[in-house]
């Protein structure tokens, strides 16, 4: 099968002006202008007036909070999150979240992305995902203060262990953040990660809060989160989150740290120097109320930033076009459309140690991609797809159309 369209971006290569893509199977096997590219004995489907690339890949999320939406107003995110505790103790809490993973997956196809990177508390995603042609790595969740598993290292195995892989589906690990995870346990979790050849991820240097109590100011966190600190022994480490990122990951593979957004000096060049990739997440940092993300300073440095959107129980929906837009449109001074549009693509696959399969069209590649519909007269379409969002009038995903 030969997709044929106006503008083909293969976000590792500039665009090509009335471009075809080749597929074979479930991978694309050549790309190109579309004279030179077409053999012609194969089918063409014509896109027409369509800007075809990769697919979108959102990094960071959480499916299962799907039915929340709209049920929470924007909020720092201690008050949020107590919010959100009792939300989700209503009766029907499994039903309704696995409910949430299935749509939240649609969600995310019909707005382009074909890869999330999901967390699920209780590791009920997978079951979900394994049945929708989405490509997903599904982490197993470590919180040590959380009334169900996974709660230590040998939890957090047993649930890595039930996760069933497929060609779409890699199981990952995630130690939720230093705050609610010894430093022993999550430096476990990450060489569980390291020997399973498994990609990790965590929630890093969020709020101001998290930063101060992991210096060693107790009392920097709201009181509900004092107690259960407490009832599971869990205590200040005394150190700056950067340096007790490098004792937990040191000599290990980098990982994936969700929104980093207070960063002190020096933890730049760490981040660069360890290999980690950060995710920040647009629209949901302005939800919580953060300051500006200091992004920029970790681009300068040589970190890769990816973009995600978190939850929609922070978020009005799992659109990363949107979330680009966001950036381009309501925040200063913004990296170029090319740079942004990387980060949820190239870069985002990254994030998820699946650089080498998906996040660029090149020979060899999956054959995931999204063709958006392109106005007349485009002679940028990257700057086109920042600046207009438009939703995909075609999916695919390992070389099958997923939305018409």
């Amino acid at each position: 099968m030969i997709l044929a369209a106006k503008w083909v971006v293969p976000v590792s290569a500039p665009p090509i002006r009335d471009g075809t893509v080749q597929i074979e199977g479930d991978r694309i096997v050549a790309l190109g202008p579309g004279a030179s590219a077409t053999p012609p004995s194969e089918p063409v489907v014509d896109l027409g007036d369509a800007i075809l690339t990769p697919g979108l890949v959102n990094p960071h999320t959480h499916l299962e909070l799907t039915g929340y939406v709209g049920r929470l107003t924007p909020a720092p995110l201690w008050t949020w999150f107590s919010q959100l505790i009792k939300l989700r103790q209503a009766a029907g809490q499994i039903e309704r979240e696995q409910q949430g993973v299935q749509d939240g997956a649609w969600q995310s196809l019909r707005a382009g992305v074909t890869c999330v990177g999901d967390i699920s508390r209780r590791n009920l995603n997978w079951p979900v995902l394994k049945r929708i042609s989405i490509r997903k790595v599904c982490y197993a969740e470590l919180l040590t203060l959380a009334d169900d598993p996974p709660r230590n290292p040998e939890e957090l195995r047993a649930a890595l262990d039930e996760i069933e892989e497929d060609r779409l589906l890699t199981a990952g690990i995630t130690p939720h953040a230093p705050y609610t995870v010894p430093a022993a346990h999550i430096r476990a979790a990450v060489e569980l990660a390291t020997a399973r050849r498994r990609p990790w991820c965590a929630h890093w240097a969020e709020t101001h809060e998290e930063c101060a109590f992991l210096r060693g100011d107790v009392n920097a966190l709201p009181s509900f989160m004092r107690q259960l600190l407490a009832q599971c022994h869990l205590d200040s480490p005394h150190l700056p989150a950067g340096e007790l990122l490098e004792q937990c990951s040191r000599g290990l593979p980098p990982g994936l740290l969700a929104h980093f957004n207070y960063a002190a000096p020096g933890d730049a060049q760490r981040l660069a120097r360890a290999g980690h990739v950060v995710v920040y997440c647009p629209r949901s940092h302005w939800f919580f109320r953060h300051p500006p993300h200091p992004y920029r300073d970790f681009l300068r440095a040589g970190v890769t930033v990816a973009l995600g959107t978190d939850s929609l129980a922070s978020n009005d929906n799992l659109n990363l076009l949107e979330e680009v837009r966001f950036v381009w449109r309501g925040t200063p001074d913004p990296p170029p459309p090319e740079t942004l549009f990387r980060m949820v693509t190239l870069d985002a696959a990254r994030a998820l140690g699946l650089e080498a399969q998906i996040g660029s069209l090149e020979a060899g590649k999956q054959a995931d991609l999204a063709a958006f519909p392109c106005s007349p007269g485009v002679s940028d379409p990257v700057a086109e797809l920042v600046n207009r969002a438009p939703p995909p009038q075609g999916v695919w995903v390992a070389g099958q159309r997923v939305v018409l």
